[in-house]
């Protein structure tokens, strides 16, 4: 994805001469998590279902900390509710910041903070996924800049932008060698691998982590998106990328596409958003 150049892509951070003061986020979004109300037991007493979940829709997008996320995110798990509920209402609440963000309504460190919380959310949910049957609606993506780049600034957006679009995602960080790349979308059950890169001498290795790919038989496994200050479509397209995108709001826009095409990797054309 990419890098430092990317947060440049907001309209409220981008105009300095704004008079508007950042709005509560969670004043946006509240109708679009709508849920049956069906009862359960909690610690000695009967919830309402939808109360249980508003309170993670709430702690996630409302003035809280990381704590109380964590907090309503556990309390969805002990009461029995399907994971699946969770992660919807979850994932509506996050997409109306990133809604708000694209708009021009809300500023960058509160969609980062948002983001953060949707991390600490799903580390809660993420456990018993499996175990209840689920799926995560947008779907995984492990994300990371490649190896000889220790630039984070753009890649950590672009995670950011795809959180808030409901992806699960495994950021790997920087100086992150092709192998770790196959072996983490492999054990983690991923469906897109996004490599970032903000230096042309660290190019090749997005290269790299295709043909590690090819060579262990699992490129048909996992789409593979690329971008970054020095990458362009045409250079996606001639190491065999799936997609590429010029700013983290594309690039999660990209993963929505690649998610919904119903086309299985390799793509036989890079798909630019």
């Amino acid at each position: 994805m990419p890098g430092d150049t990317w947060p440049t892509i907001g309209n409220a951070e981008r105009d300095g001469s704004r008079s508007r003061s950042p709005i509560d986020i969670s004043a946006f979004g509240a109708e679009r998590v709508m849920h049956k109300p069906n009862t359960t037991t909690m610690e000695g007493r009967t919830m309402v279902q939808g109360d249980v979940l508003e309170r993670l829709r709430e702690a996630i997008v409302g003035d809280s900390s990381l704590e109380d996320v964590e907090e309503a995110a556990r309390a969805v798990v002990e009461s029995g509710i399907d994971i699946n509920d969770a992660i919807h209402a979850a994932t509506e609440a996050i997409r109306s910041v990133g809604d708000c963000f694209e708009a021009g309504d809300i500023y960058l460190p509160e969609l980062m903070i948002a983001g953060r919380k949707m991390e600490r959310c799903m580390s809660v949910l993420r456990p018993h996924i499996k175990a209840a049957g689920s799926s995560v609606q947008g779907g995984r993506i492990v994300i990371g800049t490649v190896s000889g780049d220790i630039h984070d600034i753009g890649k950590n957006l672009v995670a950011t932008m795809m959180a808030v679009r409901g992806f699960d995602i495994m950021d790997l960080g920087v100086n992150v060698p092709p192998l770790k790349f196959v072996h983490a979308a492999k054990d983690a059950g991923a469906d897109i691998i996004a490599l970032s890169s903000l230096m042309t001498t660290s190019l090749p290795y997005q290269q790299e982590v295709i043909d590690v790919l090819k060579e262990t038989g699992l490129r048909d496994r996992f789409y593979v998106i690329v971008g970054g200050g020095p990458v362009t479509p045409e250079f996606a397209e001639s190491i065999g990328a799936d997609g590429w995108a010029e700013n983290a709001a594309a690039a999660a826009r990209l993963c929505e596409m690649l998610m919904t095409s119903g086309e299985k990797p390799p793509l036989a054309k890079t798909v630019v958003p």
